[in-house]
Order: C-alpha cells, then structure tokens, then sequence
C-alpha cells in the first residue's frame, strides 16, 4: 500500500502527516481502517474532511481487474539460483510472486547463500537486484572474489556489481519507507525493466522479539503485507533472513547441534505461516550445509539437499 506523504493529499500537509505517522498510520490502508473520529483528533481535520481523503483513496488505489491466465502464467516463471542442488529442492528455482525465508543458527551461512543467489541470478539475467542489508554483513569484496571465482571478465564484474543494489538501513520505519519507495518506482517501470529479486538480510536485526514481547506484532503484519503485495503486484521474488529458535517448555532459546525440538523463527509463532517457503539451512561437517524445507504450501516438508561454501560462493 502505498505510503503517506506530505502533499498525496489538499488536506494533508506536512504537519499533518507528520502526526498520522506518529500513530502509527503509514499508510493508505492504515487510514481508511482507522476510525473517522480518532482521525479526526490526530490531524484537526473535520469528519467531513476526513471523508473526502477516504473517498480519493478508493478512487485512486482502489484493486483493479487483471487477466487471470496471465496471473497463472507469472506465478508459473521463475529464476534459477545457479546452485543446482537448491533448484532441484526448490523444484526450478525461486518462483515469481514468492515470499521466501531462509534460517537458520547464526554462522550457519544464511548471508553466504544470500550473495550467491544475488551474484548467480545477476550473472545469468540483466535484471536489478535489491539487498537490503541490516546488519551490515555484505561483504562487496566477498561478491566480488565470488565472480572471479567464476572466471568473470573485470567488465562482467562492473556490470554484475552494478546491477546489485545493496541498502544499509537499521530501523523498521527505514525498511518500511524503502518498501513504500520500491512500490511507487517499480510501477513507474515496464515489467521487463523491473527488479525480479529482494533481499532482506536480516528482520531479527530490526525486529528483537519474542513470544512475550507484541509490541511488534503490527509491523510483522505489516511487513507480511508490504512483502507480498511487492511480490504479486510486481511479479518479483522476496527473501527474507531470519534466524531459528526452539521452543520447549515456555523457553525461547538458539537450537543445539542434533537437538530434536520444535523450530520456530526468531520472529515468533506468529511468522511461522507468512513466507509461502522457508528453508533451514545447518552446519555440517567442515563447509558442508544442509539445506532442508521447512515449511512450504508448495514443496515437500523435510526434503533435503546438501551444498558447499567454497570460494566461488555457495555450490
């Protein structure tokens, strides 16, 4: 949905706005399901007013009829990772209009898969892709030893790097405005010039929860919204990094070697059935990782593929 911002609107100045995001209302769809009389409190507006904003918000963002079997066609399209035993896993590769995650413990090589799959899906098309980086784990030098690994010409290299665009940020509301700008500049293009890959790595590092904590339950939701609006309006595929966590006996905790446990993500409960697949991805012996499902609507629970990390990334 798209976000609000100082002038969208005759009645919405700057000050006003201001207010709406300081209770939390980013959005359009936040507006028109808040209540006409709260809104009425935060932006001094009258009830009348604050009916002529709903009323354009309907006229201007209202859904729209699309073709179905062009919709079945784009949900049939996707990207190979260039790592053949993952396509062979994911049944292809990573399919368009997709939410993906990957977990795992920490140094189980979540951000190593995720350069790889930016540098293969870079290498084999001429697509952008976006890495949206909160913990300030990419490594430039680490995806640039990956190409030469590949034997990839200096001018391969340049283009291939270019065409990864990488965002540090450290904060939801960041994330949520790059999202909401994504959303307004991937509509301005043609859909063959349009970015086929999101990376986020990672949500623990902007959203620190736990089964006792919800004060971040409506910007999950938000986000699980944001994401797969991106992914279906846009055709595009979205990863998502997160950790994993078992949970026994009312304790949270990081999962040990060869532990039989429930897993959950870090997020909680709660994000368990967002991503339509997620993957775990585990140390084994030396630079060898499992990479198993998880949880998927599409593919078979517990299938398995072993990988290596080596100098040309993972293979």
């Amino acid at each position: 949905m798209a976000r609000i911002t100082p002038n969208m609107f005759t009645l919405l100045n700057e000050q006003r706005v201001n207010k709406l995001h300081g209770s939390r209302i980013f959005n359009v769809l936040d507006f028109v399901s808040e209540d006409s009389e709260k809104l009425t409190k935060i932006t001094g507006l009258s009830l009348l007013e604050i009916e002529v904003i709903r009323k354009e918000i309907a006229l201007r963002f209202a859904g729209i009829v699309k073709d179905p079997v062009k919709l079945f066609q784009q949900q049939k399209q996707y990207i190979s990772t260039g790592i053949e035993n993952l396509d062979k896993l994911l049944g292809g590769g990573l399919y368009a209009c997709r939410f993906y995650e990957i977990c795992g413990n920490s140094s189980a090589g979540k951000t190593q898969l995720c350069i790889t799959l930016a540098a293969n899906i870079a290498l084999n098309s001429s697509a952008e892709i976006h890495y949206i980086d909160t913990k300030k784990d990419f490594s430039a030098t680490r995806l640039q030893s990956i190409l030469e690994a590949k034997n990839t010409s200096d001018e391969i290299t340049a283009k291939i790097m270019s065409q990864i665009k990488v965002t540090t940020l450290k904060s939801i509301t960041e994330l949520f405005t790059l999202l909401h700008n994504f959303s307004s500049s991937f509509k301005a293009r043609n859909d063959s010039d349009r970015p086929k890959l999101i990376i986020i790595d990672s949500l623990p590092a902007i959203f620190p929860m736990s089964e006792e904590n919800t004060e971040y339950f409506s910007s999950l939701n938000h986000l699980s919204n944001v994401c797969k609006y991106l992914a279906h309006e846009y055709c595009l595929t979205i990863v998502t990094v997160n950790l994993i966590r078992v949970w026994r006996e009312n304790e949270l905790r990081e999962l040990k070697s060869n532990e039989d446990v429930e897993l959950i993500p870090h997020l909680g409960k709660y994000w368990m059935n967002v991503p339509n697949t997620r993957l775990f991805i585990d140390k084994q012996d030396n630079e060898i990782r499992e990479i198993k499902v998880l949880q998927s609507t599409e593919l078979e629970i517990n299938f398995n593929v072993q990988v290596n990390i080596t100098n040309a990334g993972v293979i």
